[in-house]
C-alpha cells in the first residue's frame, strides 16, 4: 500500500480500474480512500475524488459521492463532470430541487449542456411536472437533435399531456424522425398495425445496443438434463401492486409443484408500496432471485446459474424491464407473455402466450414470436364481491342525475379521434357526463380545451383524482358504461370494471393490445358490447345513455355470468398455462417449426 500511496493520480485511477474488472470493488475503494487521506488538495487530486465519488454513487453511498464531488468543483471550479455527477447524488438522496439547481447553473459545453438539460427533464417528468420537462427536453433536442431517446421521451411525455397531435414539428425534428424514434409503448397507443409496433420494438432494440448482443449463454432446446421438475422462472419488474400482478398471482400459486419448479426472478425496483401484494407473490414461488441490482450481463448469468428451462418474460419492452437481460439468452426456451401485448421483436424470445382471437393466425408475419395459444381465455380473474363501501356520487364530483359514461383510465391512451367520438356521445345525450382520470395538471387542461372544440361544456367532464385500490374499484360500481379506447385497450381496468359489473363498450383492432377488452367481454358472454366499428361504437353508446333501465340489466347478466365463465375459473386457466408450457418444451425438443398446442396429456 505504501507504494500505491506514492504514484501520481493517473497510475491510482488504473490501479482502481484494474480491482474494479477483478469485481474487487471494496479493495478499489479502499485504494482511493489512503491516497486522499496522503494527497487531500494536490494539483490531481480532484481526479482521484471524482473517481472516488463515482464508486460512493455506485456503492449506493450517495451522502460520500455528494461530498467528493463538492471536493472536486472546489478544487476545479466549473468542472461540468462534477456538476453532472454531483446534481446525481443528490437526486439519490431525495434532494431533487437541489440537483436541478446544480445542473440549472452549470457551465457546460454543448454535449454537456445537453446531458444536464435531459437530467433536469428526467426529474421533472419523474416528478409530474410534465410542462417544464417538455420545455427543457425541446431545448437539448435544439442544442443536439441526434438523439432518439429523448425524443422518444418526449413523444410519451406529450400522450401522457393529451398534447395532441403528438408527432408534431414543435419538437424541432422532423416528423418521419420523430415516427422512427417512438417507443414501443407509445407505438401501442399510436398503432393499430401489429407490424408498425414490430417495427418500432425493433428500432428501439437496435438504437439501445441489445439487437447487436452475440454472447449468448444457452442455445435454444437444449434443455437440462438432471431436472426432476421443470424449472420456470418468471421475469418480473412488477413484483408488487401492479396491473399485470393481479393477473399472474394465481399462476405462481397454483402451478402443479409436482410438474413445475418455480423461480421469481426478481427485477422490481419499486418494493416498498403496497406490501402485501408483493408478500402474496414471493410466498407463491419456490425461489425468489433478486437481480435488480445487476447489470444484464450478471443478471443473465445468475438465471443461467439457477438452470432456469423456461424463462416466462413478463416485463417485455414496458417500464422497468430488462430486454438486455433476455437477449443474452440465459434459458433454452424463453417466452413472451402479458406485460406486453405486442411483439418485442427480440429474436431469442421464441414464444408468446396469447388466444388465436388476440392474435389471428394470420398476423404472425408482425411478430418475430411464435403464437403459443392458450385454448380458451387469456388470463383468469379473482371472483371477489367488493367489501369497500360504495361512495355517493356527490362524494365523486358525479351528478346526482343522468348517464354516466366511464373511461377511468390512463390518459396517455387517449387520441384525439377517440376523445372526439366520445363527444359525439356526450352531445346526443342530454345530462350525461365523461369520467376521466385526472393524472396531471395539463392533461386535465387540455381535455377541456378539446371538448369546447366539440361544443362540450367544461362541467360534463367530471375528473377524478388517484385513489387507494379498493376506492377505487367501488367508485367504478357509480358508472353506467365503460368506453374502452384503442389502440391501447385496457387489461387491469377491465379487470375492475368486470368486477364492479359495469359493462364495457369496445371496438377491437388488429394488435393484441386493442383486442384484449373484447376478449374478457366475450368470455364473460357479453359479445354484444363488442362492436364491428365506430359507428356502432357512438350508436350503441348513445342508445344506452338515452336507456339507462338497459344497462342495469345488462350489469345483472354480467354478475350472473361469473358463475359459468371461463375467465373466472382460476384452476382451469392454471392448467392450460401450465399445458401450453408442457407443450412448447416438446416441441421444442423435437426441433418442430410451428408449435401445434393441445391440451396436454401430462396436466
Amino acid at each position: 500500500m505504501e507504494q500505491i500511496i506514492q504514484l501520481e493520480a493517473p497510475q491510482v485511477l488504473q490501479h482502481v480500474q484494474a480491482l474494479e474488472a477483478r469485481g474487487e470493488r471494496p479493495a478499489a475503494m479502499g485504494l482511493l480512500q489512503t491516497w486522499l487521506t496522503k494527497h487531500p488538495n494536490t494539483p490531481q487530486s480532484f481526479m482521484v475524488w471524482y473517481e472516488f465519488g463515482r464508486v460512493m454513487q455506485q456503492s449506493g453511498l450517495s451522502e460520500r459521492a455528494e461530498h467528493a464531488f463538492r471536493v472536486v468543483l472546489e478544487q476545479k471550479p466549473g468542472l461540468p463532470e462534477a456538476s453532472l455527477a454531483l446534481g446525481t447524488a443528490m437526486e439519490s438522496q431525495g434532494k431533487i430541487t437541489e440537483a436541478v439547481t446544480v445542473w440549472g447553473t452549470a457551465v457546460q459545453p454543448d454535449e454537456m449542456r445537453v446531458r444536464l438539460l435531459n437530467n433536469i427533464g428526467r426529474v421533472f417528468d419523474g416528478a409530474f411536472n410534465f410542462e417544464p420537462a417538455e420545455e427543457v427536453l425541446i431545448k437539448s433536442l435544439r442544442t443536439n437533435p441526434d438523439q432518439p431517446e429523448v425524443i422518444s421521451t418526449l413523444l410519451h411525455l406529450r400522450a401522457r399531456m393529451c398534447r395532441w397531435p403528438v408527432v408534431t414539428p414543435e419538437l424541432g425534428v422532423s416528423e418521419a424522425l420523430q415516427q422512427a424514434c417512438m417507443g414501443p409503448l407509445t407505438s401501442l397507443s399510436e398503432f393499430d398495425d401489429p407490424a408498425q409496433v414490430l417495427e418500432s420494438s425493433r428500432r428501439f432494440l437496435a438504437q439501445n445496443g441489445f439487437a447487436a448482443l452475440q454472447n449468448k449463454l444457452c442455445k435454444r432446446g437444449e434443455f437440462y438434463k438432471n431436472h426432476q421438475r421443470l424449472r420456470i422462472g418468471f421475469l418480473s419488474a412488477d413484483f408488487r401492486l401492479h396491473a399485470t400482478s393481479i393477473f399472474f398471482v394465481s399462476i405462481l400459486e397454483q402451478l402443479d409443484r409436482g410438474k413445475f419448479e418455480v423461480y421469481a426472478l426478481d427485477i422490481t425496483t419499486a418494493k416498498t408500496a403496497f406490501m402485501d401484494m408483493r408478500m402474496r407473490i414471493l410466498r407463491g414461488v419456490d425461489h425468489h432471485v433478486e437481480i435488480d441490482k445487476l447489470d444484464d450481463e450478471s443478471a443473465a448469468r445468475k438465471i443461467r446459474e439457477c438452470e432456469i428451462d423456461v424463462l416466462v418474460d413478463m416485463a417485455g419492452l414496458t417500464a422497468g424491464a430488462r430486454p438486455g437481460v433476455v437477449a443474452r439468452r440465459p434459458a433454452p426456451l424463453q417466452i413472451s407473455y402479458l406485460g406486453f401485448l405486442g411483439s418485442c421483436g427480440i429474436d431469442d424470445v421464441d414464444y408468446i402466450v396469447t388466444t388465436e382471437d388476440l392474435f389471428p393466425k394470420k398476423e404472425q408475419s408482425s411478430y418475430s414470436e411464435k403464437p403459443l395459444y392458450l385454448p380458451d381465455t387469456y388470463l383468469s380473474m379473482d371472483d371477489v364481491e367488493q367489501n369497500y363501501p360504495l361512495p355517493s356520487r356527490k362524494a365523486c364530483g358525479l351528478p346526482e342525475e343522468g348517464f354516466i359514461y366511464c373511461a377511468l383510465l390512463n390518459p396517455f391512451k387517449l387520441r384525439p379521434e377517440m376523445f372526439g367520438r366520445w363527444m359525439n356521445i356526450l352531445s346526443q345525450v342530454p345530462g350525461s357526463v365523461l369520467w376521466l382520470v385526472e393524472e396531471n395538471a395539463t392533461s386535465k387542461k387540455n381535455l377541456i380545451a378539446e371538448a369546447s372544440k366539440h361544443g362540450i361544456a367544461p362541467e360534463r367532464l367530471v375528473f377524478a383524482q388517484r385513489v387507494m385500490p379498493q376506492e377505487y374499484k367501488a367508485r367504478l360500481q357509480l358508472a353506467d358504461l365503460f368506453l374502452d379506447t384503442s389502440p391501447y385497450g385496457n387489461g387491469a381496468t377491465a379487470h375492475d370494471a368486470l368486477l364492479a359489473n359495469l359493462p364495457m363498450l369496445t371496438k377491437p383492432g388488429r394488435t393484441m393490445m386493442s383486442r384484449l377488452t373484447a376478449h374478457m367481454m366475450t368470455k364473460l358472454g357479453m359479445k354484444n358490447f363488442v362492436v364491428k366499428d365506430w359507428k356502432a361504437y357512438e350508436e350503441m353508446a348513445i342508445e344506452l345513455g338515452r336507456h339507462p333501465e338497459r344497462v342495469q340489466a345488462e350489469k345483472a347478466r354480467m354478475k350472473a355470468a361469473r358463475a359459468k365463465s371461463a375467465l373466472f375459473d382460476r384452476a382451469k386457466f392454471v392448467r392450460e398455462f401450465g399445458g401450453v408450457l408442457l407443450d412448447a418444451v416438446a416441441e421444442v425438443k423435437n426441433n418442430a417449426t410451428t408449435v401445434r398446442v393441445k391440451q396436454s396429456e401430462l396436466i
